[in-house]
């Protein structure tokens, strides 16, 4: 910040000193000229000067921009990048570092490159991905999270990713509709993963290029009407998008989940009330490790291992795959996703036959 002010400063004083034209540029005749081409000069510098102020007052310290061209020294390896490219995961380490606001702060070699102490065999690759990503296009196969042979490397990428906060981005999450109406229901993506349905319908968290299962996850209930929240088992709940009434998650076979506004457990269209459940929009509902607890509003209300003053589940639930999935009518978000750190040899995706 203390660079950027001084750089305003600087300018400032210079647009001052420029302003005294020397001793011969004062002849009358040049006098009209040499002031159109002072007043020029004049606008020009006002307007850098309020440009830099500008990006000051922003925080950013100085003015950059998406298509800036970044030298990076990669454990050693050089590479260049747009800063568009580095920056595409809203929300994440790379973001905020290479937005241009720490420029002047972050390392660098002894070149001026910005140095990631990272081995480009890993780097290099997540990189890759968000370049394919940036030209991806709807009639394209999705781009595929980077694979690799070798465990160790694997699990070093993984490491790596989350290190930088780009698992959203490098391994997506996508929320689809299974049951319902497609045109009733606007479903957005990271970084406000959400949906705002017009009519009760069900919809679905999977996977998109990478098979590392979600196992964890969490719903905002900003305004939603007999919201249903769990999970189905993996390939067994067949997409129905059409009108009419339909059942929702934990009425349906293959599928269990807590019921919100009655307060308790579905399983299979069995329903057990859990006393003194109340659940009102607001409310933050929390399933951990594929259904084995539920939480609402920090405090545990269902589990499917034995704990005191908690309603307990099948203990077989685990041993499927599954997916999450929502129902009901209005606006809910979700967040806090955490995967598997392992991939699935069954993706978990939900299928595609339409009735």
């Amino acid at each position: 910040m203390k660079r950027a002010a001084d750089s305003i400063a600087a300018s400032a004083s210079q647009l001052s000193l420029n302003d005294e034209a020397a001793p011969e540029e004062q002849s009358s005749e040049n006098l009209p000229q040499l002031l159109k081409k002072k007043q020029k000069n004049l606008e020009e510098r006002e307007a850098e000067l309020e440009r830099r102020i500008t990006a000051f007052e922003q925080g950013t310290g100085q003015i950059q921009r998406p298509c800036d061209v970044l030298h990076l020294n990669v454990g050693g390896a050089l590479t260049a990048v747009l800063r568009k490219t580095l920056t595409s995961v809203d929300g994440s380490m790379l973001a905020s570092r290479f937005s241009g606001r720490w420029d002047d702060c972050l390392e660098k070699d002894k070149d001026g490159n910005f140095f990631i102490d990272q081995p480009m065999e890993l780097f290099g690759p997540m990189i890759d991905y968000l370049r394919a990503k940036a030209c991806e296009t709807a009639l394209a196969p999705p781009v595929t999270t980077p694979e690799f042979e070798n465990e160790k490397k694997r699990r070093d990428f993984v490491r790596m990713v989350e290190y930088f906060g780009m698992t959203p981005g490098i391994y997506p999450t996508v929320m689809e509709m299974c049951r319902g109406e497609p045109q009733t229901a606007d479903i957005s993506g990271h970084p406000t993963l959400g949906v705002f349905a017009r009519e009760w319908a069900t919809f679905t968290l999977g996977v998109r290029g990478h098979n590392r299962p979600i196992i964890s996850f969490s719903v905002i209930l900003e305004d939603v009407e007999r919201a249903q929240i769990g999970w189905v088992r993996t390939g067994h709940f067949v997409k129905k998008l059409r009108p009419g009434d339909h059942k929702g998650v934990g009425e349906e076979k293959y599928s269990f989940g807590l019921d919100c506004q009655r307060g308790g457990i579905l399983y299979e269209g069995s329903f057990t009330n859990i006393e003194g459940l109340s659940i009102e929009n607001g409310a933050v509902i929390r399933v951990e490790n594929k259904g084995e607890q539920f939480l609402v509003n920090g405090e545990l209300v269902a589990s499917s291992i034995a704990l005191d003053e908690t309603f307990q589940l099948p203990p077989d639930l685990q041993q499927y795959n599954l997916t999450p999935a929502f129902s009901g009518k209005g606006k809910w978000r979700i967040c806090e996703v955490e995967l598997e750190s392992s991939p699935s040899e069954h993706k978990p995706t939900i299928s595609q036959t339409h009735i």
